[in-house]
């Protein structure tokens, strides 16, 4: 079952970082890297997946290996986020923020070798803006192809998967310590809903 999981998750991930739209500087493609083994994805793919939940050949393929259905991903793709833009600006600019950022960069960086945080951050500036907020967004705002080490994103999805088990102390200690940096500010009520 876990395997299973971290395959969607992986799929996800892969989904969620290719998706595009009309700005002209925002990704073409993603190439996906396994290793030494490296495919690209045409985001324009990705795109017709998320609006009509068609998948092309290669795109298939890659949802299968995963046991994730075409269906399954476009609602992954377009499922809003909860989160208002001044929260996201708090949470992005943070001691916190930075450090998850940093950790996503790991896996996820431009194809023309810049900052990677720089760029995430760029992506949820601008998806920040839209009503609501959704993965399809954050491509669209994304500046520039990328890669994605996908060896990286499952081992990070799993880490992530195992620490979900105590999500709900994780965020009543940020509730207590983040007050103490941004004064006013619970994590919790600032960006889940209620």
């Amino acid at each position: 079952m876990l395997g299973v999981t971290l395959r969607r998750g992986l799929v996800g991930a892969v989904l969620a970082w290719g998706l595009w739209a009309l700005p002209s500087w925002a990704a073409d493609q993603i190439m996906v890297r396994f290793g030494p083994i490296s495919t690209p994805v045409a985001v324009n793919d990705l795109q017709t997946l998320a609006t009509t939940g068609q998948a092309s050949e290669r795109l298939t393929s890659l949802l299968g290996l995963a046991g994730m259905k075409p269906a399954d991903a476009q609602k992954f793709l377009s499922t809003p986020v909860p989160v208002q833009p001044a929260t996201l600006d708090k949470i992005v600019n943070s001691f916190v923020g930075n450090i998850i950022l940093s950790q996503v960069a790991t896996f996820v960086q431009p194809m023309n070798g810049g900052d990677g945080v720089a760029a995430i951050k760029t992506g949820l500036s601008q998806a920040a803006q839209s009503n609501p907020m959704t993965l399809m967004s954050l491509i669209r705002s994304y500046p520039g192809d990328m890669s994605v080490d996908a060896q990286k994103a499952m081992a990070i999805y799993k880490q992530i998967q195992a620490d979900a088990q105590n999500l709900p102390q994780v965020l009543a200690a940020v509730d207590e310590l983040l007050p103490l940096v941004m004064p006013g500010f619970k994590f919790s009520a600032g960006c889940l809903p209620r």
